[in-house]
């Protein structure tokens, strides 16, 4: 079996263009309140989760 070079470049670049590109999310963070080191933020645009820390530790403070 031959796979000619061209063919095969040409229809990965076809697939590159064809994908609809994601839109990136500018979030908007909605945060629990603090109880503990942690909290869990939701964004209210496309409802990702994260969780933030809720203190900055000993080292960062004294820098």
């Amino acid at each position: 079996m031959v796979i000619e070079k061209d063919f095969v470049a040409s229809t990965v670049a076809q697939a590159l263009f064809e994908e609809p590109a994601k839109p990136t999310c500018c979030h908007h963070w909605v945060i629990e309140t603090a109880h503990g080191p942690v909290s869990w933020g939701v964004c209210q645009i496309c409802h990702q989760g994260k969780e933030f820390m809720n203190s900055i530790g000993e080292i960062e403070r004294e820098s």
